[in-house]
């Protein structure tokens, strides 16, 4: 408990105003070393005064009437004190310090937010860098964009190619080329993977700012549940904004 030692003493030459009132002398000390503490604020609240302890740790309080008084003692750095005390003449009151205030912190709890927790794998995967990522932050900014050419430039691996099936369209391929039965290299396609359901339709008709979240990889650093018996070389999870 901080501590105050409060020395009460009677005014002399007193006049009418003060007559029967008393000089309050409030000493302040650190409650651990004892050592006086300078510009200490001593309030006496129920009388709206209040005084500044001095390089000595006093403060002076005149003019106070006997009987019970709040005082409470505020210094930075220290624990807010409220001592109720009996100020009557000719008496000396008990002592008080004042104790360090605790820098402990309280816990923060931090409620998960459940409209993002279906990303907990893309984030976990995100963290360890596995493969390649894009963020719903990353997407904003090209939202306006056409997805398959801002993949391709997002993910070295991925080149944008005409839609044999789609005329005037866009697919995703590869940089990698399959064993070539022709003159022609034929490049090795990826696997497109939508809320972790296998994609099979026009990738241009999503937008970036659809899109909570992209990851790329290899083939053969996918994670397990992406990689499937398939002669593709890469595969894409996307997530959507749900």
């Amino acid at each position: 408990m901080a501590l105050v030692a409060l020395v009460v003493t009677p005014c002399c030459r007193l006049d009418a105003q003060t007559a029967g009132k008393s000089l309050v002398i409030a000493a302040v000390a650190d409650g651990q070393s004892g050592a006086p503490l300078a510009n200490a604020e001593v309030s006496l609240s129920d009388l709206n005064v209040s005084a500044r302890t001095d390089w000595s740790g006093e403060a002076r309080i005149p003019n106070v009437s006997p009987g019970q008084h709040k005082f409470e003692i505020r210094l930075a750095g220290y624990a807010p004190l409220d001592v109720d005390l009996l100020v009557q003449g000719d008496s000396t009151g008990p002592v008080f310090r004042l104790a360090k205030a605790s820098t402990t912190l309280e816990p923060v709890k931090v409620a998960g937010d459940p409209s993002t927790s279906y990303l907990a794998d893309f984030e976990a995967r995100r963290q360890q860098g596995r493969g390649r990522y894009l963020t719903a932050a990353d997407l904003e900014q090209k939202k306006n964009r056409n997805l398959v050419t801002v993949l391709a430039q997002a993910f070295g691996g991925l080149m944008s190619t005409p839609d044999q099936a789609r005329p005037g369209h866009s697919v995703l391929m590869t940089r990698r080329t399959k064993p070539r039965l022709t003159n022609v290299d034929v490049h090795c396609g990826v696997d497109v993977y939508l809320d972790n359901s296998l994609y099979m339709d026009d990738l241009e008709a999503l937008h970036p700012s659809d899109l909570a979240g992209v990851e790329y990889y290899p083939i053969e650093s996918a994670p397990g549940q992406y990689r499937k018996l398939s002669d593709n070389c890469g595969v894409l999870v996307l997530w959507s904004k749900k």
